[in-house]
């Protein structure tokens, strides 16, 4: 329950800073220039015939849930793979998944990696990091790292609640002494895993801090924490860079727009200026200027958002880390935009280039691409809802009201529902009204291949409900997502400006 509300209070901060607008150009924090340098990671499989399928292998890097870094290295006939990138930190924690889930790298390492197949547990690593590995893995593998706090006991004070974070950090701080004991880990490592530690828990103070208001407990008071905003950014400074550090800022980043009052009452002249303003001159300011961007880019197929914002991005976010990322994040959005049929079809088709092809391997998609063909020469809104989602709910009236914004000769509207009692699903509709011209619902399990819609929503990537698509009169999606709901205006933008080009065009 804990993580459905938190879940839900940051899809609802994401749509609202979209809302957001303005940009104070003041003197900000210098960023300190990072160390950077090349990275080399070679590598060689084992006993590969095992799993002759594994074609590549992919190395990830630290980011935000919203975009995520990878290199990808193909597994040549040698079985040897290979990654060659820059690093702008003095050290940066990497994936290897699902072989190694923390491998630290720093600027100039060279470091070979041997995995075996037969032994996927144990993977040799070798070269100029493999002391500073074997340190780190001394502590994450062997049960001295505890990443979660356990503040499950019910409390009811700032005082209880601060007295549980306390034992809970005075644990691992006990752990990290016995570590430190038995394997006499160099200054560098100690600094590092020191800030790990901290990093945990202030990410776990904001978190159950803001936990503890959702749940309203009476007498909790959420803006006692804001004096503790100062010391965790003092580890945002770009010098070390792992998931723990991204962890800490989406926590800051929720907590500033739980505590902002005008935020809280919708005030719709507040800016994000105005909610990061107690992090001013703070290294967390890049973090949260990059996180709302890529939450925008990665939410919503457009970039209109962020050229809104480039101003306040360029101002704010120096580190070459952040800055690129979010740089092929947008370019990617805006490739998309000046040409969706490479991504629709992909989305459609998967690997083949059109539906004839496509129902050779994948027939449960029979009924969808029918449903397409049917209205072909109509612009399409697709809606993909459940009874059980409240978000999809709250948009059904929204739905009727951006159906009667446009003409039923020039989009359809579909309602497609994967639920299996079909009373209920007819309870909702009729309370809702939403029986009215242009809107079609279908109900997946009347489809002959309904029993596999599982494989349908998959292929589709609707990973999370409400989800829409936007099709286009020749049948391409020219956008789509869980933000291109029906209550939000850039929905009925998008309807405007793709009808507006079709009506160009024709």
């Amino acid at each position: 329950m804990r993580k459905k509300s938190l879940l839900i209070v940051t899809l609802t901060i994401i749509q609202t800073i979209l809302l957001l607008c303005g940009c104070k150009h003041e003197k900000t924090m210098t960023e300190e220039v990072p160390m950077q340098g090349k990275v080399f990671i070679s590598g060689h499989i084992k006993n590969r015939d095992l799993y002759p399928h594994i074609n590549d292998i992919v190395l990830e890097l630290p980011f935000f849930d919203e975009g995520q870094i990878t290199y990808t290295s193909l597994i040549n006939s040698e079985n040897n793979f290979y990654f060659n990138f820059q690093l702008h930190s003095q050290m940066c924690e990497v994936a290897i998944n699902p072989y190694i889930e923390h491998l630290y790298v720093q600027p100039g390492d060279s470091i070979n990696l041997e995995i075996d197949f037969k032994d996927l547990l144990n993977v040799v690593i070798d070269g100029n990091g493999a002391e500073l590995n074997k340190q780190f893995t001394s502590f994450i593998e062997g049960g001295y790292y505890i990443q979660d706090y356990r503040i499950w006991k019910d409390f009811t004070t700032n005082e209880e609640f601060e007295q549980l974070m306390e034992q809970e950090y005075q644990e691992r701080l006990h752990r990290y002494d016995e570590y430190v004991t038995k394997y006499q880990p160099n200054e560098k490592v100690k600094e590092y895993i020191s800030q790990l530690i901290k990093a945990d828990y202030y990410t776990a103070l904001f978190q159950y801090a803001i936990y503890c208001q959702i749940y309203g407990m009476e007498g909790f008071d959420l803006n006692r924490y804001a004096n503790r905003l100062g010391e965790a950014s003092l580890l945002l400074d770009n010098r070390v860079i792992t998931n723990a550090h991204f962890r800490l800022s989406k926590e800051i980043y929720s907590y500033l727009f739980r505590i902002n009052e005008r935020f809280q009452n919708h005030d719709q002249t507040v800016t994000m200026d105005d909610i990061f303003s107690p992090m001013k001159d703070t290294h967390a300011m890049p973090y949260l200027y990059t996180q709302s961007l890529a939450s925008s880019l990665y939410e919503l197929n457009d970039t209109t958002y962020f050229n809104q914002y480039k101003e306040c991005f360029d101002q704010y976010v120096k580190s070459p880390y952040l800055r690129n990322t979010v740089l092929q994040l947008q370019q990617s959005k805006k490739n998309y935009q000046e040409n969706p049929k490479p991504v629709s079809d992909y989305i459609l088709y998967g690997n083949y280039q059109d539906g004839v092809k496509a129902l050779k391997s994948m027939s449960y998609m029979e009924c969808f691409y029918n449903l397409l063909n049917s209205h072909r020469g109509k612009m399409i809104y697709i809606d993909f809802w459940n009874p059980g989602c409240p978000p999809c709910m709250h948009e059904m009236k929204p739905l009727k009201e951006l159906r009667q914004k446009f003409s039923i000769e020039d989009i359809v509207f579909i309602s497609i529902c994967n639920n299996n009692n079909k009373e209920l699903v007819k309870k909702v509709l009729d309370t809702y009204e939403m029986h009215i011209p242009g809107i079609e619902h279908v109900l997946t399990i009347d489809w002959p291949n309904g029993n596999e819609s599982n494989k349908l929503y998959n292929q589709l990537n609707v990973n999370s409900l409400p989800y829409y698509f936007i099709i286009n009169r020749e049948g391409v999606i020219v956008n789509y997502g869980s933000m291109m709901r029906p209550s939000y205006h850039g929905t009925e933008e998008c309807i405007k400006q793709w009808l507006g080009a079709e009506r160009i065009e024709s």
